[in-house]
């Protein structure tokens, strides 16, 4: 039996800020283009970054964010943003002319699968986009 072991690529805390919603993303797609992911997936995985942290900066505003990128399985990319707050981030059906809610709907389109882990301290929220 083989055991495919996490390859984190990327680990960082930010401040739950809304300048920290670029920097992730732009940190993400650097990191993810320099191991050579195709293009489609490295800008996908930047916008599910920027959906992911803009979430966690309106929930946890003021604190701190951690974004980590991993290989969890061959194929895959696994994003995660984990921050300090309870409150789990709801998909909605937003009208056309709402101004935001359109996050989780981005995220589940680009996404495998995508879900919520609550933490003892807050929450992690995951993506997974397969290559």
């Amino acid at each position: 039996m083989t055991t495919n072991a996490r390859q984190v690529l990327l680990s960082m805390n930010y401040p739950a800020v809304p300048s920290a919603v670029g920097i992730a993303r732009k940190s993400t797609e650097h990191v993810l283009g320099a191991r050579g992911f195709p293009p489609p997936l490295v800008e996908d995985a930047g916008l599910v970054v920027c959906e992911l942290v803009t979430n966690a900066v309106r929930a946890a505003g003021g604190t701190t964010l951690r974004l980590t990128v991993a290989v969890d399985a061959p194929g895959s990319v696994t994003l995660e943003v984990r921050d300090s707050s309870p409150a789990v981030p709801d998909r909605r059906s937003p009208g056309p002319d709402d101004p935001g809610g359109r996050g989780l709907v981005i995220v589940a389109a680009l996404a495998a699968r995508y879900g919520v882990r609550r933490e003892a301290d807050g929450k992690t929220v995951f993506a997974v986009l397969r290559t």
